[in-house]
């Protein structure tokens, strides 16, 4: 029976990444609602406007190519967590756990550290418009902070898998925990709307997780070994 549970899981996933491909088409529409007879219709759910202007994926091309397409964007995000998993597997772990320790004060400490780091990089890029030497610095930063971002979200990723895979009482797996994860985070990012706000807390907390753990190191912040000695 959890099997089964754990196949509608994903068909439901698969469902809400193919929508775009049947609601849009290879034009994106007009950027203003649909006007018949000087009467303004209100946005639908089937709306090609909302899955091209409010969701984080944007326009996609419609029919099967628009599901092949939505398919190799997934593969190539699975075969790029597959990497940095592999490289980094205790980095992860490490990090993993700090998503699943304390409470929900924890965490909210993880997704305020998160917020402050994204806030402080959002600020200096803009502070380089008036420090063109420093532009190349910011571009450094905003690449860390994003690959930084990336790996929580992996974290987290193999942390909803392996809940998934633990309830459905399938066999130990990294490889699949994080490929059930993935899906479930892909399929919430198609959401219009709250994709927005779900890709975004999902990225934040994740960061904060990367930097609360000295970038999955373990290791407590310190400035001792920047000292120089007398």
């Amino acid at each position: 029976m959890r099997t089964i549970a754990v196949g509608l899981l994903i068909i439901v996933c698969l469902t809400v990444i193919a929508i775009p491909a049947f609601v849009t088409g290879p034009q994106p529409p007009s950027p203003t609602a649909t006007v018949d007879r000087g009467v303004v219709r209100p946005l639908r759910f089937d709306s090609p406007l909302i899955w091209t202007r409010f969701s984080p994926f944007g326009a996609r091309a419609g029919g099967w190519q628009g599901i092949l397409s939505a398919g190799a964007s997934w593969v190539y995000l699975y075969l790029t967590s597959v990497l940095l998993l592999a490289l980094v597997p205790q980095r992860v772990k490490l990090i993993t756990q700090a998503l699943k320790a304390g409470r929900w004060r924890a965490q909210l400490r993880l997704l305020l550290i998160g917020f402050l780091a994204m806030l402080v990089s959002v600020l200096l890029a803009i502070l380089a418009r008036f420090a063109f030497v420093w532009f190349l610095l910011i571009i450094i930063l905003a690449g860390a902070v994003f690959v930084l971002s990336y790996l929580g979200v992996i974290a987290i990723s193999v942390m909803i898998g392996a809940t998934v895979r633990r309830w459905a009482r399938f066999a130990p797996s990294a490889w699949v925990e994080l490929a059930l994860g993935s899906l479930v985070l892909f399929a919430l990012g198609h959401i219009p709307v709250a994709g927005w706000i779900l890709v975004g807390l999902v990225a934040t907390w994740g960061l904060g997780a990367v930097l609360a753990t000295h970038l999955g190191s373990g290791e407590a912040w310190s400035l001792h070994d920047w000292q120089i000695a007398d």
